[in-house]
């Protein structure tokens, strides 16, 4: 199976996904001032966005270590246990079916170990080894990812009245946010962003991602201890740490904008989703200092939790496929810039779109909801030009000579 055969077939579940949350929160009545409900959070966060790092985290590995992609037939395995045991959960939780959440849930944290073991086997396998510690990257994002699972089957179980309830619910969260998704996304853009703004990445890049990392693992880890404890102030210190950290990895990569700025759909969006996390971060810190019980400091992030995506996820995650796409799907230069001009259409409005639709957010149900098809509006009209894209490239031959 050639390259382009294989990224149509992983990404149709990152696609999968995206469709079924928009269906879900169309049809399904928001919560908690028009903020969307538990599912459609779950099928974004859960369902697209971990088959996406999933799913490209091989892409990443593979042309870090310059060698050629896992087998096909264990990333396959990979994602479909990995999708069984996503959908069991969204059932089981949605039905409030106690074991079939514990099964689910175990299926998923051997899923994600027998991923984790594929990228230690890589990095074992490779003859290169100057991206080694960039790799570290996607090893401790799993790995918080398996703490994330732990603490989620574990609150299934806690009743919203009970005292430990909340402070579980803040620890996944920030486990999954914070661990799975932020450690990712940062380690993928210290390489990523040179490449999409076609520059050199900064000789000082590597070296400030092994000392950021260490910032951001503490961080991590700290969030998680503390909201468990409920050490609010400590939570606030945690985050300021992992903030401390971020910058430090990212820091090379705006200097790098010295050489180029963002001139491209790919670069703009994901400088937003990068300025965007920064915002989070600060925001979240203020509400770890600023709010005494973790019940409403829970509330709040659960009733501001469109921010995530407009700001952070969406962009990010829309800049990422706009570049990387075309480059998987294409079948040879022309057809790679066919599908970049496909992918490109509109990115302004999208742009525009995603982080105005946040401020709609602080206002009552009827603002909420305008930015709530703002969002649906933006997304749905990418994902009609993925789809597009996708049917070109497999319908692709290529010209005899």
């Amino acid at each position: 199976m050639g390259r382009a055969d294989w990224h149509l077939r992983a990404n149709a579940s990152v696609i999968f996904y995206l469709i079924a949350a928009l269906i879900s929160g169309a049809v399904q009545r928001g919560e908690h001032n028009g903020q969307p409900p538990w599912l459609t959070v779950h099928l974004l966060l859960l369902g697209a966005v971990t088959n996406a790092i999933v799913t490209w985290s091989d892409h990443f590995v593979s042309a870090l270590l310059w060698t050629r992609s896992q087998n096909h037939n264990r990333q396959m395995a990979v994602i479909v246990l990995l999708n069984i045991s996503i959908v069991g959960v969204l059932v089981a939780v949605s039905a409030q079916m106690q074991e079939f959440i514990v099964f689910f849930g175990i299926l998923m944290f051997c899923t994600i170990i027998y991923f984790l073991q594929g990228i230690s086997v890589a990095i074992k396998r490779s003859l290169n080894k100057r991206f080694i510690n960039l790799l570290r990257y996607y090893q401790f994002a799993s790995f918080f990812l398996l703490v994330g699972i732990t603490l989620g089957v574990i609150n299934s179980f806690q009743d919203h009245e009970e005292l430990m309830q909340p402070r579980l619910a803040l620890a996944h969260l920030h486990s999954n946010l914070l661990g799975w998704v932020g450690i990712t996304v940062i380690g993928t853009l210290v390489t990523l962003w040179p490449t999409v703004l076609r520059t050199p990445m900064h000789e000082q890049a590597i070296r400030a991602a092994v000392i950021g990392l260490r910032f951001i693992l503490a961080g991590t880890s700290v969030s998680i201890v503390a909201a468990i404890e409920d050490w609010q102030i400590l939570s606030g210190f945690s985050l300021a740490i992992y903030l401390l950290g971020a910058s430090i990895t990212l820091t090379p990569a705006i200097l790098t904008m010295r050489n180029k700025r963002p001139d491209r759909p790919g670069s703009w969006m994901l400088l937003t989703g990068a300025v965007g996390l920064g915002v989070l971060l600060i925001a979240d810190m203020a509400l770890q200092f600023t709010y005494t019980s973790p019940e409403k400091a829970l509330t709040v992030i659960e009733g501001h939790i469109l921010l995530l995506f407009t700001f952070f996820l969406f962009p990010t995650l829309l800049g990422a496929l706009t570049y990387l796409l075309p480059v998987v799907l294409g079948r040879g230069p022309a057809l790679n810039r066919e599908l970049e001009t496909i992918l490109s259409r509109g990115w302004k409005w999208r742009l525009l779109l995603l982080p105005s639709a946040s401020f709609f957010m602080f206002f009552n149900n009827l603002f909420v909801n305008i930015g709530r098809a703002m969002v649906a509006i933006s997304l749905g009209a990418f994902l009609f030009l993925v789809l597009m894209a996708m049917l070109k490239s497999a319908r692709y031959r290529v010209p005899s000579q």
